[in-house]
């Protein structure tokens, strides 16, 4: 009996803490398993808006989706990526910034590494490469094999706001 009591008290000294819990992050969708985060979102309006492309966060939210589709696609299609390839797109953006501080204070900001930033590169690259391969010489496969990817995978669009 004394055990149960002591184990009693020992939970309700934890209770308060497991109740005041913070949340850390967020996930926004889940695409064939793969878990799309709040971070990943902002980072993603954050990136597009660098480069002066719409930072809407349907718009973003939908590309995101799109690229976990098209990553899983380029994977079955044994596309690579080049570390050159990736790299390129590194630089590009950050010639977008001012300056090289200001690069690196984006990065900080949004706590993203260089590898970070690569894989998600990679990814756009990826998807690049996949629109090139279903394109092929009929305009609008890519639009339509993207359409039927979506409509089989498992996608789940929690509260993105």
């Amino acid at each position: 009996m004394l055990k149960h009591i002591l184990l009693i008290l020992i939970i309700a000294l934890y209770l308060p803490v497991a109740v005041d819990a913070e949340v850390v992050e967020r996930i926004v969708a889940v695409v064939n398993d793969k878990v799309i985060t709040m971070s990943d979102l902002k980072e993603e309006m954050a990136i597009r808006g660098q480069f002066g492309v719409s930072a809407d966060r349907t718009e973003a939210l939908n590309y995101l989706i799109e690229r976990e589709i098209v990553s899983a696609e380029a994977g079955r299609l044994g596309l690579t990526i080049t570390m050159d390839d990736v790299t390129k797109e590194i630089v590009r953006f950050e010639e977008t910034f001012p300056s090289k501080s200001e690069f690196n204070l984006f990065l900080e900001s949004y706590e993203l590494s260089i590898q970070d930033l690569s894989r998600r590169f990679a990814s756009s690259i990826a998807a690049d490469k996949v629109r090139e391969q279903k394109e092929g010489t009929s305009a609008g496969r890519y639009d339509k094999w993207l359409s039927e990817a979506k409509k089989k995978g498992d996608i789940k669009i929690l509260n993105s706001e």
